[in-house]
């Protein structure tokens, strides 16, 4: 893989030869992936247009062959008829873009955070809208809950003082 071919969807900057610098020694699928860089691999599938009009079509015809076949002669024939169309269009719906649906996919790349000003950012808000945790593209630890804690510091009362807890017990309750 050429370092054109991998661009950043967010930020539009390319991986460059120092970044393939050190990925001889990487194995597996994703050998090519640039240490830092974030892979994305989009799939859709829904519904093929192609194949919704090929089975109108054999509606359409079933109800044509069925309307000059004697209504009392059309309970017997009908599986017949069907049959034929079926039979009619069965080269038709074998071909690939006449399947039932489609898969679409999409490989999109993130570039290391680091390496543009503001991407952090814009990864944190796509991760939040997809509801994926930002570290595992960042590439950080989730900090430590106690550390963040606003009692971790001061007096240990909560209320933002340094002073010691006045009249009462060391929580900053009135002894009774």
């Amino acid at each position: 893989m050429t370092d054109s071919q991998i661009v950043c969807a967010l930020s539009g900057v390319s991986a460059d030869a120092d970044d393939y610098a050190d990925t001889d020694d990487y194995d597996g699928a994703h050998k090519a992936l640039p240490e830092g860089w974030t892979k994305i691999v989009v799939t859709t599938r829904q519904g093929n247009a192609a194949w919704e009009a090929v089975q109108e079509v054999k509606e359409i015809t079933a109800a044509q062959l069925l309307s000059q076949v004697p209504e009392e002669a059309r309970e017997n024939v009908a599986p017949a008829v069907m049959l034929q169309i079926e039979a009619q269009f069965a080269a038709l719906e074998a071909r690939r873009e006449y399947a039932r649906t489609t898969v679409d996919t999409q490989t999109l790349y993130i570039a290391p955070p680091e390496r543009v000003e503001g991407l952090v950012e814009e990864i944190e808000g796509l991760c939040t809208t997809l509801g994926i945790d930002p570290a595992m593209i960042l590439g950080v630890e989730d900090e430590d809950p106690e550390d963040d804690d606003d009692e971790a510091e001061g007096d240990g009362d909560g209320d933002g003082d340094d002073a010691p807890a006045a009249d009462g017990d060391e929580d900053g309750e009135a002894a009774e």
